[in-house]
């Protein structure tokens, strides 16, 4: 009777994670012979969640997903698969949503074979000011590659930053800003960007970013120096006119027009007093 009542008591308090199936089966992934997943497998999406791609038979070679055709928002360029790996996640994007539920995903690389591809629980922290989030090992002169598409239909005329959010916890690491290797690439590095113990943040008002990005990535490198490594989390967009990145939306939420959100990217039909996420903005109901 005892463990009945123990079992009970364990179901009762555990939260399940939950998970949605996209597509399940066998495809050998090549360049010329992409796996698709249809806009509508997405309906029900939600940002923050993560995206699971999960293949057998890695050889050392690449993983792209794609949508519209170009990269898809908020995802690592060329992600090089190792040869012991069977999966890869990525963390689902304002942007991301917004590509995926219009015109789908395509699962595109070179040497794996793709097996399951679902989504599920993810992060509770993103916002529509997020560009790209996951996590990222930064060691020794470690590069975060990412699609230049996440920064689509951005204007920066309306932001006055980039922030780099890591676990760190210091400051004493090298960072540089790319877009490209060699001369001009550079955009900024740890002397000339502002550093606390949460974030790296690239001032960006004197630059010209829809120029800047000619090519085809945005490259964050790191070198831990004489710290222990630590993942990167988040790029993140300063607007200019946003010191705390939230809204003070005063009056009823009748008010506020769109889709409200909680914190967890989750829809919430009748919204009481709160943070919530609408259009991709930070507000408050009174």
């Amino acid at each position: 009777m005892k463990k009945v009542f123990l079992l009970l008591c364990l179901l009762a308090t555990t939260t399940i994670a939950m998970a949605t199936d996209l597509w399940e089966g066998t495809h050998a992934v090549d360049w010329s012979n992409t796996l698709t997943i249809e806009a509508a497998k997405f309906a029900e999406a939600q940002v923050g969640q993560k995206i699971v791609v999960e293949f057998t038979n890695a050889t050392g070679e690449v993983i792209e997903l794609h949508s519209n055709g170009g990269m898809l928002p908020g995802t690592r360029y060329a992600h090089v698969l190792y040869a012991d790996q069977h999966e890869m996640e990525v963390f689902i994007t304002p942007g991301m949503l917004t590509c995926m539920k219009e015109h789908g995903m395509e699962i595109c690389g070179k040497g794996f074979t793709a097996t399951k591809v679902w989504y599920g629980d993810g992060k509770d922290n993103v916002d529509g000011n997020t560009v790209w989030t996951g996590f990222f090992w930064m060691d020794e002169w470690s590069t975060l590659e990412v699609a230049k598409t996440s920064f689509n239909d951005i204007n920066w005329s309306d932001y006055k930053a980039i922030r780099f959010y890591s676990e760190a916890n210091r400051t004493d690491y090298v960072i540089n800003v790319l877009t490209k290797w060699g001369d001009g690439g550079k955009l900024g590095d740890q002397t000339t960007m502002t550093m606390t113990n949460e974030y790296a943040e690239l001032n960006i008002e004197g630059i010209d970013m829809a120029t800047r990005l000619d090519t085809d990535r945005l490259m964050i490198q790191c070198n831990k120096e004489g710290g222990n490594p630590f993942n990167f989390t988040a790029i993140v967009l300063v607007k200019k006119d946003a010191s705390t990145g939230i809204d003070d939306v005063r009056g009823q939420k009748e008010d506020v027009r769109g889709d409200f959100y909680n914190l967890a990217g989750q829809r919430v039909v009748n919204p009481s007093k709160g943070l919530y996420i609408v259009n991709g903005r930070k507000v408050i109901v009174k």
